[in-house]
């Protein structure tokens, strides 16, 4: 089983959007590409126990 995390970024009218592809209903929102990831990041580690977490460089 694949367990590495990969996510998309996307920009929006508001800033961007980053999300896990395994399971879009993680996701945040940032001003700045590098806000979203980080804040997906983020998101991700608090609930690892419901989301795949790998630390993204």
């Amino acid at each position: 089983m694949d367990t590495q995390a990969t996510y998309r970024i996307e920009e929006t009218a508001d800033g961007f959007l980053a999300y896990q592809l395994q399971n879009p209903s993680c996701y945040a929102y940032g001003a700045t590409e590098e806000e979203a990831r980080e804040a997906l990041s983020e998101l991700a580690y608090e609930n690892r126990d419901l989301y795949a977490y790998e630390e993204w460089n």
